[in-house]
């Protein structure tokens, strides 16, 4: 709300509803993102180890207003904790029926949405894996986190959680750039 004076004419009140300016102060066209995300995460098996992981995700987004995004993209999953767990799992019990050689890759598409305030964001993310091979957790996956942009925003990093519902698979650090 504003307050203009006239000295002629009185007080004239005015009220500027920020909620009506057009959509171009605060919105811009789709993006595209890419973010290479890496750290170490380990099974459950007591002794197997900490082992480094690296995804890397593409995705669309679309700032909605000035301090949200809507975001649509798709993650590729290497995990090497999961080499040598099912090599575990495929030694210590043969009877699961685990096959050699299964993959350990996996990939999601995820929707998400970010909270920003300036050029920190909070970020929240809901995945599903449709490529899946080896059965580790559950299909779905959040990940939270923040965001901090560089310079005229093309540039961030960011540290997110991932999981499988409450169950923390791994603290990731990544790197991206916002086309």
């Amino acid at each position: 709300a504003g307050v203009s004076y006239q000295s002629q004419e009185g007080v004239i009140l005015t009220r500027h509803n920020h909620g009506d300016w057009p959509s171009q102060y605060y919105s811009e066209p789709i993006t595209v993102n890419a973010v290479f995300r890496t750290g170490l995460n380990e099974a459950d098996v007591i002794g197997l180890g900490q082992y480094p992981f690296y995804v890397f995700s593409f995705f669309a987004d679309k700032r909605i207003n000035y301090k949200s995004t809507i975001q649509l993209g798709v993650d590729f999953f290497f995990s090497d904790f999961l080499i040598h767990l099912i090599r575990y799992r495929q030694s210590a019990f043969p009877g699961d029926g685990i096959e050699p050689g299964l993959d350990y890759r996996r990939i999601g598409v995820f929707l998400g949405h970010e909270f920003r305030f300036r050029k920190t964001a909070f970020v929240s993310q809901l995945g599903r894996y449709f490529y899946w091979p080896y059965e580790f957790e559950n299909r779905l996956y959040n990940r939270l986190g923040l965001k901090r942009y560089f310079g005229k925003e093309h540039f961030f990093a960011a540290v997110t959680l991932k999981a499988h519902w409450a169950k923390a698979e791994a603290v990731e650090f990544g790197i991206g750039y916002r086309l």
